[in-house]
């Protein structure tokens, strides 16, 4: 969750109290200006990334939440799935493949290593799959929810793509082996929950990033959410579960 979203929150909370109780500051406020205003909208899509790490012997050995951060692509892509796209077509509307000239952090469709620094990615074209498989890497820049990160359309170093340096079997991305929905009504949120268990079967590696996508391949797709964490060491046979929660609600 973006600290943006708190801070938004923070305002319409005050802006709403505010005229609920009549306020009026000669000099400082006015009830024109007050009923002018556009109170700004809390939240609408948040949630967490939870990761759990296990050893062969099933014992626990890393654990991290954090909030997850929706990268730009992933909002753009989000309203155009919504809203569809210009004029009045239909068969267009509510669509895409994920389509950019540039990616930052990652590498590009030959595998090559992507070093620049400018972004102009958006999503276009039709969506054909859902933003259900999960991946993790082990790229080793922080991001503090800064525009950087929210300019990020793939992963820093993702395991067992071509091209990157995590090569470590049993690691690549993977669709979703659970989908858990809770459909809201009145005050309770809708959410939904996707979890999938990655387990190692060639060399050790320090997973230090996760990232939710709409295709298994990595050339072509499109990510919705990314966040990092604190390095989770993994060990031949060990096994790690990342789960992604969204909600959708006020």
């Amino acid at each position: 969750m973006n600290s943006k979203t708190t801070i938004i929150g923070l305002v319409a909370a005050v802006a709403v109290l505010s005229g609920a109780m009549g306020l009026s500051v000669t000099g400082a406020f006015s009830d024109l200006k007050i009923a002018q205003t556009t109170i700004p909208a809390t939240g609408f899509l948040m949630g967490q990334l939870e990761i759990e790490a296990h050893n062969q012997d099933g014992e626990l050995i890393a654990y991290r939440l954090t909030d997850n951060e929706v990268v730009d692509d992933g909002e753009q892509c989000i309203l155009k799935m919504l809203f569809g796209t210009t004029g009045e077509s239909r068969t267009a509307a509510g669509a895409g493949t994920f389509s950019a000239t540039v990616a930052r952090g990652g590498y590009f469709s030959d595998a090559t290593v992507d070093t620049t620094t400018t972004n102009d990615a958006n999503c276009t074209g039709i969506l054909t799959g859902a933003w259900d498989v999960l991946g993790v890497g082990i790229g080793a820049t922080t991001y503090l929810n800064n525009v950087t990160h929210d300019l990020l359309v793939v992963m820093e170093d993702e395991c067992a793509l071509p091209g990157g340096t995590c090569t470590s079997n049993g690691l690549d991305r993977g669709y979703a082996t659970t989908k858990t929905w809770t459909n809201g009504t009145g005050n309770t949120d809708t959410t939904i929950v996707l979890k999938k268990t990655f387990t190692t079967d060639g060399t050790a590696a320090n997973i230090t990033e996760a990232a939710l996508f709409n295709s298994t391949t990595g050339a072509g797709s499109g990510m919705l959410a990314h966040q990092t964490f604190t390095a989770v060491a993994l060990g031949t046979a060990d096994s790690i579960t990342v789960q992604w929660t969204f909600t959708v609600g006020d």
